[in-house]
């Protein structure tokens, strides 16, 4: 069997000092990966000097772009991927820390292909809590991943601190067919968050039709968030004291435009708010 290949693929915003200092500490701590290919779009006042770092590291491997249209970001993402050649694709997510050496991912790709699995996902680890929201799940088990098929009759089964997992996380490691298919896919129809922002690629745990799913879940950490606990106390890098904390993590990640759509529906029942801020996510 022939070594399984990778792209590592982002269309990130980098758009002040310090999301550009986290991005080249992320790219450091796994730019050995035995990638084929680095495609990478770059947004933001620091697209430029993302590009010069990542040429300097990456020489030829890099297929660098600054596209950023009025169309969002999964329309620009689009018109990259015609460059995929290889068997898997990484999502890569500018403000997670690899904990790993580059042989980790060469001995994961390998099972993943062996397995014929299709995802994993590599951070969010939270202590281990995430391989325990698939203990009630039959699975194979590898030397460095464990895999098994998840169906709409056994995500009944998992349970993330009292809230469904998502199904599907951005920061993962994807077949080249499902990543295809994830991008290629208006999904959901109507948006959940705004165009110019990627996580609608995200698939929560109420999202039944993009299952089954060959999935891998890793036995050690493999990465981590830089300064988002997501409600683990504790679990980020900074929290950890394993990341200095220059500046606060911002409140909220969302930047809604369109305020006059927001205050008007102020003044509606909660369901239609809802339903006309999802609908300005498409202006």
């Amino acid at each position: 069997m022939k070594a399984p290949t990778l792209t590592v693929f982002a269309n990130f915003r980098i758009n002040d000092e310090e999301r550009f200092i986290r991005m080249k500490d992320s790219f450091m701590s796994f730019c050995d990966i035995s990638a084929q290919k680095w495609i990478i779009n770059v947004r933001g006042v620091h697209k430029l000097n993302t590009i010069f770092f990542l040429r300097e590291h990456l020489g030829e491997k890099l297929s660098p772009h600054i596209l950023e249209s009025s169309r969002g970001w999964f329309y620009d993402s689009r018109q990259l991927i015609d460059e995929i050649k290889t068997d898997f694709v990484m999502i890569w997510i500018e403000d997670h820390i690899s904990l790993r050496d580059a042989a980790s991912y060469t001995d994961i790709l390998e099972e993943m292909a062996k397995s014929g699995s299709d995802y994993l996902n590599y951070t969010w680890w939270f202590f281990g809590q995430a391989r325990k929201v698939y203990d009630r799940i039959e699975k194979k088990e590898y030397q460095f991943i464990d895999t098994f098929e998840l169906d709409k009759h056994k995500q009944e089964n998992l349970d993330f601190i009292g809230r469904r997992p998502f199904l599907i996380s951005l920061p993962s490691i994807f077949s080249k067919e499902l990543f295809l298919k994830i991008i290629k896919k208006d999904d959901p129809k109507l948006r959940r968050w705004p165009k110019e922002t990627p996580f609608d690629f995200e698939k929560d745990g109420c999202d039944f039709h993009w299952l089954p799913i060959k999935m891998a879940i890793a036995k050690e950490e493999l990465f981590a968030s830089i300064d988002d606990d997501q409600g683990v106390s504790g679990y980020s890098l900074q929290s950890r004291g394993l990341y200095p904390i220059r500046v606060k993590r911002s409140q909220s990640r969302r930047r809604d435009k369109n305020m006059i759509v927001k205050l008007f529906s102020k003044m509606l029942p909660v369901n239609i708010q809802r339903y006309i801020i999802r609908l300005s996510y498409h202006i």
